[in-house]
């Protein structure tokens, strides 16, 4: 012993030893000892919830086309009055109406003769955006501003406001699911479930409903007899997803 003690390199890692045994407490022995969690089952669940919508938003658009810009906006303004007044007339109220742009832009079409790009003509376009909570008057509105020279109108997308309660509905679901799984799972490899170690939840999904495709009408398809048009609202589904982790606790066989 005197003999290695009398080496530099032996009494250097002597005092190496020595120091890095002091810096570590006794706890971290004995916590690395019990960090090993045990058998895990870990699970993901998922619930869906379907509600009825309580708005609907679609969009309203008016086309006009003149040799030029002030002719185009002119004969635009007049239509969309016309749009405007009939669908407040059918019960529409004006703050329902959330948005409107107008667009005036030139027409270019493809001149043979010069082989370039030439302007025909000038296009204006007036859109109104509107949301309303009267569903089944969405028809009716449709038909109006239509009759009243709209040229246009989007498919209609529903929603609902107050999505609180299918949320939960659709999280006390998925967490349902997943204890099922997991139940299953555990049974399956001969024991139970233990303590609940872990409960997340993601971002929720709500899907938007979407019925009546987008309408492009002439004058002259106006002009027939007319057909009301009916739109029928889709249901609003909710999901939820959650990942959850419970301790397996062994049975005999599994031992």
């Amino acid at each position: 012993m005197l003999q290695s003690m009398s080496s530099p390199w032996g009494l250097i890692a002597l005092i190496c030893g020595l120091v890095c045994a002091a810096a570590v407490p006794p706890a971290a022995f004995a916590e690395q000892a019990t960090t090993d969690p045990g058998p895990q089952i870990l699970v993901s669940g998922t619930g869906e919830v379907e509600i009825p919508p309580t708005q609907a938003t679609f969009s309203i658009g008016i086309a006009t086309t003149a040799a030029s810009a002030a002719p185009a906006s002119e004969e635009n303004a007049r239509i969309s009055k016309a749009v405007s007044e009939a669908l407040m007339g059918a019960g529409l109220k004006r703050e329902e109406i959330i948005g409107q742009q107008l667009f005036v832009n030139p027409r270019w079409d493809w001149d043979e003769k010069s082989h370039r790009q030439k302007r025909s003509a000038f296009e204006a376009t007036n859109t109104f955006q509107i949301k309303t909570i009267k569903i089944a008057q969405v028809g009716s509105y449709l038909d109006v501003a239509l009759s009243a020279g709209a040229t246009t109108a989007s498919q209609v997308e529903f929603s609902a406001k107050d999505l609180d309660a299918a949320r939960h509905q659709a999280l006390g679901q998925a967490v349902a699911a997943a204890r099922s799984d997991a139940e299953a799972i555990a049974a399956a490899a001969g024991g139970g479930l233990g303590e609940l170690q872990l409960l997340s939840t993601e971002q929720n999904y709500q899907s938007v409903g979407l019925n009546h495709n987008v309408l492009a009408l002439s004058g002259s398809a106006r002009s027939r007899e007319p057909v009301s048009t009916e739109v029928v609202p889709s249901q609003i589904k909710v999901s939820a997803q959650i990942t959850a982790r419970w301790k397996f606790v062994p049975g005999p066989k599994s031992r």
